[in-house]
């Protein structure tokens, strides 16, 4: 088909870009055995610096060939992400996981993040390198650590990042022994707040979601992922319907299999229409919408390439109905 002009960028909002790695690695299980039995032994057998440069740099080149212009992630070894986003001139903002058990790059959750803060300090104004806290989830960091993690992201001012609610067992789990949702349980604790992304969000109440709104949290939607993983699908229409940004994520690509963030803004768009028995619910605009502005606002970028956020809200108004989303592979668009 012939190529369509799209002048806006495409933002990834959560993924593990070097778990290209593992991609094919495990396929048609749940999350925690995916995790369990898979992922974590691959993970301390495997990563080391080089890993996640060379898989990073890889992943980098999928995502630019799709028309992805920044990502938001979420692993290992942090400072070997920016230095491939950095060879590519590809914007990023980096997380060290942070995790109470060891990781490949830190022996213990305050190694953690010491390397998260000294991340902050040697990337402080970068041009293309933003840094943020990422702890991984309420199931591998204590409350004392999540607490911990939010200190440093508001001494920083920057964005703190969370898997939240990702699953009915983790769902289940938290009521079982908090007597709250995974939500209600984060904000109890003090955790959200405008810079707070929580990462899938797909099993919420509807006092979960007034509670995001509540508090300006921001929600990275992996849809993908959590159709391959059988995690669910999250209530996005809901989200969006009370006011929560809603940007969109590949995830990894050991879970999505693709980094392409313009084939999940139509599944996102589809599995809205599907689950709610609606075709009005999440238009093509408010997919494309979901994968440039909020993709910003989320990931706390006021401008880009030179120009405030208006200027890209004001573009992105002036493009129509964007109903070629449903046609056109990434492939098909012609970025300027």
């Amino acid at each position: 088909m012939k190529k369509i002009k799209f002048n806006l960028p495409l933002v990834n909002a959560h993924t593990h870009a070097a778990m290209a790695g593992f991609r094919g690695l495990a396929e048609d299980v749940a999350l925690n055995v995916w995790l369990n039995q898979y992922i974590w032994p691959a993970e301390k057998k495997e990563i080391n610096p080089k890993f996640i440069y060379q898989y990073t740099d890889l992943a980098i080149k999928e995502m630019k060939q799709n028309g992805i212009r920044i990502f938001c992630d979420m692993y290992f070894f942090a400072e070997q992400v920016a230095r491939a986003a950095i060879k590519n001139k590809m914007a990023v903002v980096i997380g060290e996981g942070i995790l109470d058990f060891p990781t490949p790059s830190a022996k213990n959750p305050d190694q953690a993040l010491q390397k998260t803060e000294q991340l902050l300090l040697k990337y402080k104004n970068h041009p293309l390198v933003k840094v943020s806290v990422a702890p991984h989830s309420i199931y591998t960091v204590s409350l004392a650590n999540l607490i911990k993690a939010k200190d440093l992201a508001r001494q920083y001012k920057v964005l703190y990042q969370i898997h939240c609610a990702e699953t009915k067992k983790e769902f289940d789990d938290c009521r079982a022994k908090n007597g709250l949702t995974p939500v209600g349980y984060l904000d109890k604790i003090g955790l959200l707040d405008e810079k707070t992304l929580l990462v899938h969000c797909v099993w919420l109440t509807d006092d979960d979601i007034n509670l995001i709104a509540k508090r300006k949290s921001k929600v990275a939607h992996c849809p993908l992922s959590n159709l391959k993983l059988g995690s669910g699908v999250a209530p996005v229409a809901k989200m969006m319907a009370a006011g929560i940004t809603v940007a969109l994520g590949t995830d990894g690509a050991a879970s999505s299999n693709r980094l392409d963030i313009w084939e999940a803004g139509k599944f996102a768009a589809l599995l809205q229409k599907g689950i709610n028995l609606d075709p009005t619910q999440v238009s093509a605009k408010q997919a494309v919408e979901m994968m440039t502005i909020n993709g910003l606002r989320a990931l706390g970028f006021d401008n880009w390439q030179g120009q405030p956020i208006e200027f890209w809200q004001k573009r992105f108004e002036q493009g129509g109905s964007y109903n070629f989303l449903y046609q056109a592979q990434s492939q098909d668009l012609k970025f300027s």
